[in-house]
Order: structure tokens, then C-alpha cells, then sequence
């Protein structure tokens, strides 16, 4: 059996910046990038996620579960699309969510900082600050709470 890759549309964006402004590595990192942004914003593809036959690439999964971080994103995405614990450990779920908040963060780059005419850098550290400043501290702490308590729940058989 072949490695799990996930199929997932790959943009100019990528490219842009990867290759051209190596804002990124690996396109891999751009995707879990853009898993996050989609999630954040709320803005999930559930359907047509993973491009046309132009845009469509794959990535490996054991790219992402090689780093720790992206690991816990890929599976903390999972649970917190499905609600269901397995989800956690479950490889066709985290390459299903990943790809599909991806394509949602695909669009909201777009939006926010696609449309640059030279390096996006300064807009991606424009759109991330101001985000920061949006936040409330308690309110992050709250809602990191909250999942942990989910899952904690969920997992002792509390619910």
C-alpha cells in the first residue's frame, strides 16, 4: 500500500509563496497554512475541495505527521470538524478536513492577500497581527479550554 497523500487544489498562491517568495518551504506547509486560515475564518469547502484536474495536487500525509505541530493540527482539526474522538487518529478524516478547510483558506487568501502585486509577506504579517489585536487573550483561553474539557469528556465516557 502506497503512502496516504491528500488530494487537495493547489493555487497560484502556492506557488507565489513558495517558490517565488519562499514565504514557505513546502507547499505541504502552505497547505496546513491554509487549513488553519480556513478553520479561523470559518470558511470550509465541503464540496469541489480538491480542484480541478489544473489545479489539483497531492501532498503526503506523513509529510505533515513528521512534524509534531502539524500532526496535532491535522488531528485537532479532524476532532473538532467531526466531534468524534477517532478522528484524532483517524488518517482519511485528517486528510479529508485538511484538504477541505485548505480550499477554504484558499479562498480567504485570496481575498486578504492574493491580489499583491509584489511579495505577500507584509499582508500575511498585516492579516495575522490583526487578528492578534482582535482576540481577546481570556477568550482563546476559554476556547482552548473548552475543546480540551470536550475532549476530555468525550474520551472518559463523561458524555
Amino acid at each position: 500500500m502506497g503512502k496516504p497523500l491528500i488530494t487537495y487544489e493547489k493555487g497560484e498562491l502556492y506557488e507565489q509563496l513558495v517558490d517565488e517568495h519562499e514565504v514557505f518551504e513546502h507547499y505541504y506547509e502552505v497547505l496546513v497554512f491554509f487549513a488553519v486560515l480556513g478553520y479561523r475564518e470559518g470558511n470550509v469547502k465541503r464540496e469541489n475541495y480538491k480542484g480541478s484536474d489544473e489545479t489539483q495536487s497531492d501532498a503526503g500525509l506523513h509529510n505533515i505527521h513528521s512534524r509534531d505541530l502539524f500532526h496535532t493540527i491535522a488531528a485537532c482539526l479532524a476532532f473538532q470538524d467531526t466531534g468524534e474522538p477517532e478522528a484524532l487518529v483517524d488518517p482519511e478524516e485528517q486528510k479529508r478536513v485538511i484538504a477541505q478547510y485548505a480550499a477554504g483558506g484558499l479562498e480567504v487568501a485570496r481575498e486578504k492577500f492574493g491580489q499583491n502585486a509584489g511579495d505577500p509577506t507584509d499582508a500575511i504579517v498585516d492579516y495575522i497581527k490583526s487578528k492578534e489585536e482582535d482576540e481577546d487573550d481570556d477568550e482563546i483561553e476559554t476556547e482552548l479550554q473548552n475543546i480540551v474539557d470536550s475532549f476530555d469528556d468525550e474520551m472518559m465516557g463523561y458524555e
